[in-house]
Order: C-alpha cells, then sequence, then structure tokens
C-alpha cells in the first residue's frame, strides 16, 4: 500500500512561452513540508482557476490520499464536476502521484506501472510555431518548417493546415476550400521528404461528409494521422462513421477527461488516444487509460504541446504504456525552453532523453523562469 499523501498548501507560477501562449505551474506542498512542482493550464487567464486551486486543497487539508483515483471522490465531486474541474483535478492528482514517488524513491514510470527507459520518441508539433511565432502561414513557410524539423532529426511532423475549412462546408465545397490547406501539406512533404511522417490536426474542421471526401488526398501527401476531423466531444457516431469509412488512422481525446471516455473512443475506431495529462484526470488517468487502450489494439500519444515539465510527465506516461506512439512536442517557441527544468530538457535526434531519478527527474528552474519575465504568487 502506497503511503498516503496529505496536501497542504498551494502556490502558483506563470510564464509567457511565446507571444501568445503561455506556461502555468503549481507548487503543491504536502503536511510533511515537501513541496512538488507540476505543470496545469491556465492560470492567469481563467479568472476563478486559482480560487478553485485554494478551495480543493482547503477540502483536501488532512485528508489522507492513498491513490490518485481517490481524489475526484475525495474532493466530493461528481463526475461531470470533475470534467468541470478537469485542469485542477489533473494538477491535484499529477501531485499525488509525484509525492508517492518521491516517498517510494521511484520514478515516475515505475510508480505508473512501467520499467524506466532511455529516450522517447517524439514527433514535432509545428503548429504554434507557425501560427504565434512565426505568424505566417503560406506554403513555403509550412515547408521551411518541415524542413527544419526534419534537419534536427524528427521523423514524424504534424501541423494544422487547415485554417479556411469549416465543419458548414459541403462535398461539394470542400475542395477548393481546402485548396491551400494541401499545398501547405504538398510543401511539407516535398520539404521534409518521403521518409518523414506526417500528421494532421484537423481540430473538428470538417463534418463527417467532407472528412471522409478530403481523406484520400490527404492518402495520396502520405498522411499518417487524421486527428480529431470531426468534433466528437457530444457525438460520437460522427467520429465512428469517419474511422470506418477512412484509411487513415483516427487520433483523438485531446481534450477529454476520464478512463472510460478514452474507452469510449477506443470503441468509437480511435487507433490513436491522446490523453491529455494536464486534463484528463492527471498520469495515472492517462497512464491507465493507455493500458487499456492497448489490450483493444490502440496506441497512447499524449497530448503535450505545451511545457517541458508536462512534457516529461507525458513521456513517463509513454514509458508506462505498451507499445506507445511517439509524443507530441512543441517545437521553437523560445530559445530557453530547455533551461525551464532542471536538469535542463535533452532532445536528440527527434528523442527526448529521461533524466533519470526520482518522480518526473526534473522540476522547475525558479531562477530562469524570473528572468525570462516569469512571475511566482500565493493565493
Amino acid at each position: 500500500m502506497p503511503e498516503p499523501v496529505v496536501l497542504d498548501r498551494v502556490a502558483f507560477a506563470w510564464v509567457a512561452a511565446n507571444g501568445t501562449k503561455s506556461w502555468s505551474f503549481v507548487e503543491i506542498t504536502d503536511a510533511n513540508g515537501e513541496t512538488v512542482t507540476v505543470e496545469c493550464q491556465g492560470l492567469r487567464t481563467v479568472d476563478d482557476r486559482e480560487l478553485i486551486f485554494a478551495e480543493f486543497i482547503e477540502r483536501l487539508r488532512g485528508v489522507q490520499i492513498t491513490g490518485d483515483e481517490e481524489v475526484e471522490r475525495l474532493l466530493g465531486l461528481t463526475r461531470e464536476e470533475g470534467k468541470a474541474n478537469s485542469r485542477v483535478v489533473s494538477a491535484l492528482a499529477t501531485a499525488v502521484v509525484e509525492f508517492q514517488c518521491r516517498y517510494s524513491g521511484h520514478s515516475m514510470t515505475e510508480t505508473l506501472g512501467g520499467e524506466p527507459k532511455e529516450r522517447q520518441l517524439l514527433y514535432a508539433n509545428l503548429n504554434r510555431y507557425l501560427r504565434d511565432v512565426k505568424k505566417s502561414r503560406t506554403p513555403v513557410d509550412f515547408g521551411e518548417a518541415a524542413e527544419g524539423a526534419a534537419r534536427e532529426g524528427f521523423t514524424i511532423l504534424k501541423t494544422d493546415p487547415f485554417d479556411e475549412v469549416r465543419p458548414t462546408h459541403t462535398v461539394d465545397e470542400i475542395f477548393e476550400v481546402a485548396s491551400v490547406s494541401l499545398e501547405r501539406l504538398a510543401a511539407m512533404r516535398s520539404a521534409a521528404g518521403d521518409d518523414v511522417a506526417l500528421q494532421v490536426d484537423c481540430h473538428g474542421a470538417f463534418n463527417v461528409e467532407t472528412a471522409i471526401a478530403i481523406a484520400p488526398e490527404l492518402e495520396r501527401l502520405g498522411v499518417t494521422w487524421f486527428e480529431d476531423p470531426v468534433r466528437h466531444r457530444d457525438e460520437l457516431e460522427g467520429l465512428r462513421t469517419v474511422a470506418e469509412q477512412v484509411n487513415i488512422p483516427i487520433a483523438a481525446g485531446g481534450d477529454d477527461y476520464g478512463e472510460e471516455t478514452f474507452a469510449e473512443l477506443v470503441q468509437s475506431g480511435v487507433k490513436y488516444t491522446m490523453q491529455d495529462v494536464m486534463r484528463c484526470g492527471g498520469v495515472g488517468v492517462a497512464a491507465r487509460a493507455g493500458q487499456a487502450a492497448a489490450r483493444h489494439g490502440a496506441q497512447t500519444s499524449c497530448h503535450s504541446p505545451f511545457g517541458p515539465l508536462s512534457n516529461l510527465a507525458s513521456a513517463h506516461v509513454h514509458a508506462a504504456t505498451p507499445n506507445p506512439h511517439a509524443l507530441e512536442h512543441a517545437l521553437w517557441e523560445n530559445d530557453w525552453r530547455a533551461d525551464l527544468i532542471d536538469p535542463p530538457e535533452i532532445v536528440e535526434d527527434g528523442h527526448l532523453v529521461f533524466p533519470g531519478g526520482v518522480g518526473t527527474g526534473a522540476t522547475i528552474n525558479w531562477k530562469t523562469l524570473e528572468s525570462v519575465g516569469g512571475v511566482r504568487w500565493t493565493p
């Protein structure tokens, strides 16, 4: 039986990752005075999230937590209430796992049921660089980004080229509307070469009919991953229909919460489940959902286009999951990302190197955070 965790207080940190996006962190201290830091989402952008953290810590103060899966229940939340507060619940649950690692002296991979590994294969997410840093999205820009990522050793690239596409477009309209999108992908294919796999994120831009219609064009360009082709969160049947009708494997789940939700995605034909450790319920939920998905032939590929601390936690989930796919990794948002954690993040030849040690093996480098304009505060 793991040693119980008793949470005591919380503090916050925030830093701008680029001109548009930011990374947030919570420092959680237990009753023994030991502190862990986990990455979360939305501090300083959602007005009441810090108050919710403080309220939830107050509810849990003095309560013995023997597992991350108990957090929602001990908070007195229904599943729908947990989902509505998924980012806070996920951060608290991940902190419980990190404390358990500290108490036992084990890595997060081991605590989640896996065997430690040296490296994790990554795929390069180019979305945020092109949208938030480059701020130019011509086919030439996409091609140059693909060439640069391939030159750095990435063999799998992902982007969302479908700026002009909406779910309201018809099959008769879709090829004209998506013509520039296909040019962007063609430029990536030409620049990166045939040995590099291309993945597309659609953010629900298509409807069932247009997703099925566009799929052969994506196949022709060698696309191997079709992420969120339709908006599935209220109706899985549409996603199931697309999965049955297209040859490209479907990826989904980056915004979903709870282990049973990912089981439903797999039952609907999803081949890549995208647990987000900052939203799905934490690293424990992500690992258990991935282990269950693997038993049904699906692969885990955590949604992780954020900072280095959540990326490392997601890598531990992959290491604890049978036959995972590559892990998402956002490129070129700033030039200090690697130094934001201690020890620094190491990415070599398209792989994330595990730092070893207890828990994730790393924590925030507060000196770096403050030197690039980050802030820390208590509620």
